[in-house]
């Protein structure tokens, strides 16, 4: 059975992961809060969503993908957001790159209302987003990572699960660490 995804955020790294997904075959429902992002997406194979209850109704997996930790608490938790409308035993996949403990925080909301949560941020920029050559560090399940590796495969080449809820964002602020040393 094929997976229907929300992509919410189609931003610079979001539209070009959302179209590898529908290049891999997935039905993709996207929500941008500029709509020619999620047209964009429409043109591409996927369908646009005018809100987030929109995209996220009857899906199996949700994935976020905006700017910091106050954008992903205002899509999980906004009256028309991801909780109020996502179906109990969704897997949400949070790709972007936020603080650990909001992280786990967010994904301790996402699981009372029964959600898989899995904190994802992605490493590899805009070639690595279009090219779906993404490095992603997953904390959570290993039954819920296990459910959702087809959908990793089609966004990312090098995909670890490196530990509970949190441990995703963890390791990624840890490898900026390393690559900023190294530039330095």
């Amino acid at each position: 059975m094929s997976k229907t995804i929300a992509f919410i955020g189609l931003g610079i790294m979001g539209l070009p992961m959302a179209k590898n997904l529908v290049s891999a075959g997935f039905t993709v429902r996207g929500y941008n809060r500029s709509p020619e992002k999620a047209t964009e997406l429409a043109k591409a194979g996927g369908q646009a969503a005018g809100t987030i209850a929109e995209a996220v109704d009857g899906a199996d997996v949700i994935i976020t993908m905006v700017p910091d930790s106050p954008d992903v608490e205002d899509v999980l938790t906004r009256e028309d957001g991801i909780l109020a409308h996502a179906k109990s035993g969704a897997y949400w996949i949070d790709t972007s790159t936020i603080r650990p403990d909001v992280a786990k925080n967010l994904s301790a909301q996402a699981a009372e209302k029964g959600l898989k949560p899995l904190d994802a941020p992605v490493s590899g920029g805009e070639a690595g987003a279009v090219s779906g050559a993404l490095s992603i560090m997953v904390g959570g399940d290993q039954a819920d990572f296990d459910a959702v590796v087809d959908v990793f495969d089609a966004v990312g080449k090098t995909i670890v699960l490196v530990g509970p809820s949190g441990s995703g964002q963890t390791v990624k602020a840890a490898n900026q660490l390393i690559v900023a040393g190294n530039i330095e």
